[in-house]
């Protein structure tokens, strides 16, 4: 009967250890986006254009590369785009006549946007589609200043204007996404 008493008796004492142990919640913070205002080359001139993600996002995306940037449009009403990883054209590609309409487009207009990236000291985004051929494509060209009195180089949040994105991915299409985009 005593052991039975004291194997009862441990038994209660470890359940309420358990059971008394305040459990933890893990709360996931999600990491806070920007969105970095791009100038969208379209058939009827330019437009202002966003590009959001986290700040390791876009850093990735826009400080280790030079030329071509391919995005993602997010929104279908709205001028909201991604960074995504892609390679380019690829043989036998069907949107080869896009990418041959944006280099094209490039090739016609990189002089302007250097001369713009220069008087400025600031990168240059000019983001391309392709409206003639279709099939939704849309590669930004970063276009660094290289002019003599732009060698000061400045933090990224610096060269790009990171601003603050508080929108959620359900928020996308709405009118304050397309205030904040107006307002660049």
């Amino acid at each position: 009967m005593k052991n039975f008493i004291k194997i009862i008796g441990l038994a209660s004492v470890i359940l309420v250890g358990i059971f008394a142990c305040k459990k933890d919640e893990v709360v996931v913070k999600k990491e806070e986006r920007f969105s970095i205002d791009i100038n969208l080359a379209t058939d009827r001139g330019t437009t202002n254009a966003i590009i959001i993600g986290t700040k390791a996002e876009l850093k990735t995306s826009l400080m280790g590369k030079d030329g071509a940037i391919y995005l993602k449009k997010v929104s279908s009403s709205n001028n909201v785009f991604v960074p995504i990883d892609d390679q380019g054209p690829m043989p036998g590609d069907p949107m080869k006549a896009c990418h041959d309409e944006i280099s094209a487009y490039y090739a016609a207009n990189i002089d302007a946007w250097q001369q713009v990236a220069n008087q400025n000291c600031r990168n240059f985004m000019a983001c391309i589609t392709c409206p003639n051929a279709g099939g939704g494509l849309y590669v930004m060209y970063l276009i660094k200043p290289n002019s003599p009195k732009c060698t000061i180089l400045e933090a990224f949040e610096a060269q790009f204007n990171l601003a603050a994105f508080k929108f959620t991915d359900g928020e996308l299409e709405s009118e304050a996404v397309a205030a904040h985009i107006k307002n660049k």
